[in-house]
């Protein structure tokens, strides 16, 4: 039975982070809005310890993206369709599959569900910090796919430092998720915690294979570029390749959906 006490902590601590959000203009107000819900969701249903998983994460990620663009002085506004203040939709896109799988795990109290929750934040911190720390990389990324250079902030661009930073992301996730909801003696959790970093790894390399084949790209004529934006002002872009109503964020929607099913299939394989 829902407790309305067990709610007030929750409520309050995650109106607090809105406000923070807000006031460091980190979110938009629909972000803040839905990163509200998302961590009510998550601090009631996998604790306080759910809650801070996702803070990392979130914390983390701004903090990389505001060091990579400071050091380098990287301008990818005319790259990227969306600037550094995140929308509801980029909320959703990284955090709503671990926030489905949190209330998943509170109503029926199954361990598939919990690992699916750390497999999605491990997709999420490992696909963001691949990007942000890969703009500090002192060569130009390659394509996934091509294995061409590719510029810096693009969608399907792998490089080495990226990479690692992708891999540290995922192993940090699961071993916080490990210490957290591991039971003493049962040596299973470290196997799913095993499970949660490769799955966390494996959603960051779809991300970019995906980023470098279905995601819409454009040729921006006014700067004479490849661009995810799909207009400037009035003017709509021709598409170069891709699918024009497949963004980053679907990207990283579709990236963080499989890294969460693989997650749980393989957990149904160690159980």
């Amino acid at each position: 039975m829902i407790s309305l006490y067990d709610m007030v902590i929750p409520f309050i601590v995650n109106l607090l982070l809105l406000f923070a959000a807000l006031k460091l203009k980190l979110l938009t107000v629909s972000g803040s809005v839905a990163s509200f819900l998302l961590g009510f969701i998550i601090f009631y249903f996998m604790n306080f310890v759910g809650w801070l998983i996702l803070v990392f994460f979130f914390v983390s990620a701004n903090i990389l993206g505001k060091v990579g663009k400071l050091v380098k002085q990287v301008d990818i506004s005319k790259i990227h369709k969306k600037g550094e203040t995140r929308d509801w939709v980029q909320v959703f896109a990284n955090g709503g599959i671990a926030g489905i799988a949190a209330l998943f795990y509170g109503l029926t109290g199954s361990i598939i569900p919990l690992v699916m929750f750390g497999a999605s934040l491990a997709a999420s911190t490992a696909d963001t910090w691949a990007s942000e720390a890969g703009i500090l990389s002192s060569e130009n990324p390659v394509s996934i796919l091509t294995f061409t250079p590719v510029t810096p902030g693009m969608s399907g661009g792998v490089s080495w430092l990226g990479s690692l930073s992708s891999i540290i992301g995922s192993i940090l996730i699961s071993s916080l998720w490990y210490v957290s909801y591991r039971i003493a003696g049962d040596f299973r959790f470290f196997l799913l915690a095993s499970i949660i970093a490769l799955s966390g790894i494996a959603g960051s390399l779809v991300d970019s294979y995906l980023g470098a084949t279905v995601q819409g790209h454009y040729w921006d004529p006014i700067n004479e570029l490849v661009t995810e934006r799909e207009r400037s002002d009035d003017v709509v872009f021709e598409l170069c390749r891709g699918i024009r109503w497949i963004d980053n964020d679907i990207v990283n929607l579709m990236s963080n959906v499989v890294s969460t099913l693989l997650a749980g299939g393989l957990t149904l394989i160690v159980l």
